[in-house]
């Protein structure tokens, strides 16, 4: 149920969201807004896929946006967005093939990670290094990633973020040690960057 201060509070001609969630909508917990009927939401989302994949913390499989209410919503509704405009903010991400790594969730590998160490259930983690073994549980530092890459790349995208292209292991190395600067990951986002794994044009022989 759509919260009673959200229904009546002053609604905004534009609303900037900058606050994210852990990829699970509860329509109990709050919203931002509201924003007016017809008005504007500037978001700068954070990176999709890998990095919340490797980040147990979040536990829906994704980072995604604060819900906004728009004024007058009720549930049952639908609600027609117009995308304006989208802008590439990344200077870098990384992809590949995965395998799950047994006992390090329970069911889902992307949304019940459990630390093979301690047993906590979607643990906090902390960054140590590079590569697939870097991230460790904040409790008890054991390696909690909850798939490996088989095979994998690391790529960077020119100015425009138009073009991307493949990088050298050298590369791929570099842009590990700084993964949220060339990721461009927003303030308050909590995975982890991907390019962390450093991954580049390899495969399992």
């Amino acid at each position: 149920m759509v919260q009673e201060m959200q229904r009546t509070g002053e609604a905004s001609e534009m609303i900037l969201v900058n606050e994210y969630i852990d990829g699970v909508l509860d329509p109990g917990k709050p919203m931002l807004g509201p924003v007016k009927d017809g008005g504007h939401i500037i978001a700068h989302t954070a990176p999709g896929c890998w990095g919340p994949m490797i980040t147990p913390c979040i536990r829906g499989g994704h980072e995604v946006t604060k819900p906004v209410y728009v004024e007058g919503a009720m549930p049952g509704d639908a609600i027609v967005v117009e995308i304006k405009s989208i802008e590439v903010t990344s200077r870098a991400t990384a992809s590949g093939n995965d395998r799950p790594v047994e006992g390090r969730f329970v069911g889902d590998p992307f949304i019940a990670v459990k630390c093979p160490g301690c047993g906590t259930m979607y643990p906090e983690t902390v960054i140590e290094g590079t590569g697939q073994e870097a991230i460790r549980c904040a409790e008890c530092g054991e390696n909690v990633t909850p798939f490996e890459f088989t095979n994998g790349y690391t790529m960077a995208f020119d100015e425009s973020g138009t073009v991307g292209v493949t990088l050298t292991e050298e590369a791929a190395e570099q842009v590990a040690r700084d993964g949220r600067s060339y990721m461009q990951t927003p303030e308050n986002s909590v995975q982890n960057p991907i390019v962390t794994f450093a991954p580049q044009t390899w495969s399992e022989p």
